[in-house]
């Protein structure tokens, strides 16, 4: 079936459970127990689909964390409860929240419901990035400026990309390494500096999109919607 989904639930019991059932079905599960975990995990870089958000937890509630996640990331958010009552459920709707499931829930509602945020998170996954004259294509794996393409290399491509997805997010080297080159990668992460030279000069006067964080690693600092 496919998709990652990203469970944030304080109760071992209740985060066990749920990633057992969604593991079951066929999807990539991620599991934080608190409200910073859940932040950190989708800082690393993650292509989430969808992110099963608990409201009662430590550190940082469900409500911090969804305001959080509403100003830096693209990511459906199923919360899932047991405040029941309908000022709970119109407050999570109205602060961002795609869809709300009460505890205790039935499984196949739970699944069902899933399934159709991850759907329509997928149907994003092949939309275009923009940024003014800057436009990634994911259905045809290519990079145009000012409407001409860009020869670029598939290192490239994927580079820009994940930056352009995470654009305002500073990516450390090591995710870099990980989401570009594998996890198994034992070269030197100079690659990337490397490769962000190539795709800077490629990309012309908007590789000044491009900033280094010294220390750190990169962002992309220009305004990116989606197409």
């Amino acid at each position: 079936m496919g998709g990652k989904i990203l469970i944030a639930d304080d109760d071992n019991r209740v985060n066990e459970l749920l990633q057992e059932i969604f593991m079951m079905e066929g999807y990539e599960v991620l599991a934080a127990y608190d409200g910073e975990e859940a932040i950190r995990l989708l800082e690393q870089g993650e292509q989430i689909d969808l992110l099963v958000l608990d409201v009662m937890m430590p550190v940082l509630d469900g409500w911090e964390v969804l305001d959080y996640v509403r100003e830096r990331f693209e990511v459906k958010v199923l919360m899932l409860t047991a405040l029941t009552d309908e000022v709970n459920e119109v407050r999570g709707l109205r602060a961002g929240a795609d869809d709300y499931v009460a505890k205790p829930f039935k499984r196949a509602v739970l699944l069902e419901r899933a399934k159709r945020l991850i759907q329509e998170q997928s149907e994003k996954h092949e939309r275009d990035y923009v940024c003014g004259p800057l436009r990634v294509s994911q259905t045809e794996c290519k990079v145009y400026v000012e409407g001409e393409e860009l020869k670029l290399t598939m290192k490239e491509y994927n580079l820009l990309l994940l930056l352009m997805r995470n654009s305002k997010i500073v990516l450390n080297r090591d995710i870099i390494l990980e989401k570009i080159w594998g996890a198994d990668y034992d070269g030197n992460d100079r690659t990337i500096d490397t490769h962000i030279k190539m795709l800077r000069r490629s990309l012309g006067k908007y590789g000044a999109y491009i900033r280094t964080i010294r220390g750190l690693g990169y962002s992309f600092d220009g305004e990116v919607s989606e197409e």
